[in-house]
């Protein structure tokens, strides 16, 4: 190895567990919707079916959550990755969101949260328990509805890479694809 410990720890060291998929975690309380991105999400738990998202306090999204009790997840195609990178840059504090970057939503299944139209697939939550972690609270939520296309996923359920193109964040900015061919996209 080049990179001695001090230099190797002097870098973004949570690069190392990327890529990772990027998902576009929803939430709804009091009136208001958000969206935010995110790469630090995973499947927990078969029985009962859990998944997590780990968000920090400052977030907009994260007191939605915190008192609706209630999240969802979306997975969009990297063809839609210049919106992915908007809606993470674009703070709820400011105002609404799916006003400003014309984000076209539908009603949850679920769950009230409203889901983004774009979506391969959806997953919503029903807040099964929050934990402090460090500097970020990971939601870990009971999965009461999933669905997406029929055409982006195989007959076992698993991801259709003829089909869709799923968005991956390798850090600083940068999403890249499954498939070769495809540019990175980096916003510095």
């Amino acid at each position: 190895m080049n990179l001695n410990n001090e230099e190797f720890m002097t870098k973004d060291i949570t690069h190392q567990g990327y890529p990772k998929i990027v998902t576009v975690v929803g939430a709804h309380h009091d009136g208001r919707t958000n969206f935010m991105t995110a790469a630090w999400s995973t499947y927990l738990s078969h029985q009962p079916l859990l998944f997590g998202v780990s968000i920090a306090p400052e977030r907009f999204t994260h007191d939605l959550i915190k008192n609706s009790e209630e999240f969802n997840c979306n997975f969009l195609p990297y063809s839609e990755t210049e919106k992915i990178h908007k809606i993470g840059r674009v703070s709820g504090h400011d105002g609404d969101k799916i006003k400003k970057l014309n984000l076209e939503i539908e009603k949850g299944h679920s769950i009230k949260t409203p889901y983004l139209q774009s979506a391969y697939a959806v997953i919503e939550c029903k807040l099964h328990k929050s934990v402090k972690a460090g500097d970020h609270t990971f939601f870990i939520g009971e999965i009461s509805d999933a669905f997406g296309h029929e055409e982006a996923f195989t007959d076992q359920g698993i991801v259709n890479l003829k089909k869709v193109d799923p968005t991956l964040y390798l850090g600083s900015n940068t999403y890249v694809t499954t498939r070769q061919d495809q540019k990175v996209i980096q916003d510095k």
